[in-house]
């Protein structure tokens, strides 16, 4: 069965993001939708109740077979037709076809004769190369270090109005009227300035024991831009650089 697909995809650029940042992260969010619409269709054919059923007689969850359909998906892409910046939103307009059959029957059905023992988190599931598997977890990594940016951006907002208001950095983010403990949500375990405007965040969930540092340097139409770094994998072309 034959799927095409147009897609778009705006993304709204945070306190001193770049075009590129902007839409570097729109893109994967665009990839990572259409991953997800890929898998509800798969999800309606055969060859995936096969599956569904091999697992349950093994005491697998679904939620497994689910993710390792998402990893063998990790190579579909969208083709670029369009790219637009407005100075603030980034805009993206692509295209998809493929066959959703021969997708449906890329994750193995596991052999009923095959050893059942408890899964660990980290280990693939049934016939899933375990590095397709590490490539796709780093690639939740990043999507869940995208969702936290909605917080970082907010922060990073206050911070440059405080320095473009009193010319100096804040030493905490009491001096910006912020509870630590307002900043602290599923994703984010704690949030604490450093010098010169700098700002450390030390993550939670999926992220638990990584850390994103982000900072202000000069440009931008405000006078300032942001950049940062992360523990996070962040592959090739991420939106922030990489951390040791």
């Amino acid at each position: 069965m034959a799927m095409s697909l147009a897609l778009a995809k705006v993304e709204r650029a945070g306190e001193g993001e770049s075009e590129q940042q902007v839409c570097d992260r729109a893109l994967q969010m665009m990839t990572e939708e259409l991953h997800v619409s890929l898998l509800s269709v798969i999800a309606a054919t055969d060859d995936y109740q096969k599956r569904k059923l091999a697992y349950k007689q093994q005491d697998r969850s679904e939620s497994l077979l689910r993710d390792a359909y998402l990893s063998q998906l990790q190579e579909e892409k969208p083709t670029l037709q369009g790219r637009r910046w407005s100075g603030s939103r980034c805009t993206l307009r692509a295209r998809y076809v493929a066959d959703i059959d021969a997708l449906a029957r890329r994750v193995p059905i596991p052999e009923t004769s095959q050893a059942i023992g408890p899964q660990h988190k980290d280990e693939p599931p049934p016939g899933i190369d375990p590095k397709t598997w590490e490539l796709f977890s780093d690639s939740r990594d990043r999507s869940a270090l995208a969702q936290a940016f909605s917080t970082v951006s907010v922060l990073r907002m206050q911070i440059s109005e405080y320095y473009l208001s009193s010319g100096k950095w804040p030493g905490s983010l009491n001096d910006m009227g912020i509870a630590p403990e307002q900043v602290v949500d599923q994703r984010i375990k704690r949030a604490y300035m450093l010098r010169e405007g700098m700002l450390k965040l030390e993550l939670a969930g999926r992220l638990e024991g990584h850390e994103l540092t982000t900072w202000p340097v000069e440009g931008g139409v405000r006078g300032l831009e942001w950049q940062c770094s992360t523990t996070v994998n962040m592959g090739p072309n991420g939106f922030c650089e990489q951390a040791e």
